[in-house]
């Protein structure tokens, strides 16, 4: 908005320091004004921050500075980051209140077993009679919680601390992203995500005047699915024998056939780029919708496992209880 205004762009990065509430953000753009006066470009002052900028974002500002366009390049990564973030924060949202569900479920049995079944087990212990046997089960159990909690609290965190470490080391990433595209259900949407981001960053990039080849090999670090990058480095390498891109994406079989036609559709009118520009936002309106479907199936599928797991526990001290009543 500032370069469409007329404002240089040195002026433009000072007028955008104090503008964020992140103070790292900030001092990275006040680090970039600094390396703009000193006579460097602005994509050799956003490349000096690789874990602020991508790659992606760096290349494209190369671009624009070459062609006396980086209004037009800024305009559209900034459409290009919206849509993306736009998709990560549905994500985010639909997985909110099965986390919570899932951490009330666990509040729930842990109240259950440490209090209140260790109350019943005195109580139909002094009654003398014999239990039944899923009450002997539950009853075993709550007395295992109560003497072994505080070891049982330090495991599940160490197994938790050693989760996190382990989807943050490469081998961790890999392995888990491989499991995103064989799950049922959750891999539909990480293919539908993957396809929508491939498309949309190959057409932005395109459009902005990046060879197939240099945009192809930007692609290997933009997917966002470790597996799925690995698989697509083939595809990259018959892109760069002069193979096309439609060819090798089919033999990926990795995305869905519309892609593939689609690309082989824009590869024969000229028209590539706009083609996968309208393959995107199909894709995008499909993983939303994808999103809001497992929502509505995992919110009632939760609480059935809450109300079973309340349920069982129920069970087991109330049929002892109406046994002696019965007796009685």
């Amino acid at each position: 908005m500032l370069l469409n205004a007329g404002v240089t762009i040195i002026e433009a990065i000072e007028l955008l320091k104090g503008q964020t509430d992140s103070k790292r953000l900030d001092a990275v753009i006040t680090d970039a004004g600094e390396r703009l006066r000193r006579g460097s470009a602005l994509s050799e002052a956003l490349a000096a921050h690789p874990d602020v900028f991508g790659e992606m974002l760096v290349n494209m500002v190369k671009v624009g500075e070459t062609s006396g366009t980086i209004d037009t390049i800024m305009s559209r990564l900034a459409d290009y980051y919206e849509r993306d973030n736009k998709i990560r924060q549905k994500i985010k949202s639909a997985m909110t209140y099965p986390v919570i569900l899932a951490l009330l479920t666990v509040a729930v049995i842990v109240l259950l077993m440490v209090k209140i079944l260790p109350m019943f087990s005195e109580i139909l212990g002094q009654m003398g009679e014999s239990l039944p046997l899923i009450t002997e089960m539950m009853m075993g159990a709550s007395g295992f919680f109560v003497d072994n909690f505080a070891l049982i609290v330090l495991i599940a965190l160490a197994l938790a601390v050693v989760f996190r470490y382990f989807g943050k080391s490469a081998a961790g990433r890999f392995w888990l992203d491989g499991l995103k595209l064989k799950l049922p259900g959750i891999k539909t949407i990480n293919i539908k995500i993957i396809t929508a981001r491939f498309a949309r960053s190959m057409s932005i990039l395109l459009k902005s005047g990046v060879p197939i080849v240099n945009a192809a090999d930007i692609m290997l670090r933009l997917i966002g699915n470790k597996a799925a990058e690995l698989r697509f480095e083939a595809c990259v390498r018959e892109i760069k024998e002069g193979k096309g891109i439609a060819g090798p994406i089919r033999d990926l079989k990795l995305f869905p056939n519309l892609l593939t036609h689609m690309i082989s559709i824009g590869e024969n009118s000229g028209e590539l780029d706009e083609m996968l520009g309208r393959t995107a936002s199909f894709f995008d309106l499909e993983v939303e919708e994808a999103i809001d479907r497992l929502t509505v199936m995992i919110e009632p599928l939760m609480i059935i496992v809450l109300g079973a797991i309340v349920g069982v526990i129920i069970i087991s001290v109330m049929l002892p209880m109406i046994s002696i009543m019965t007796s009685i």
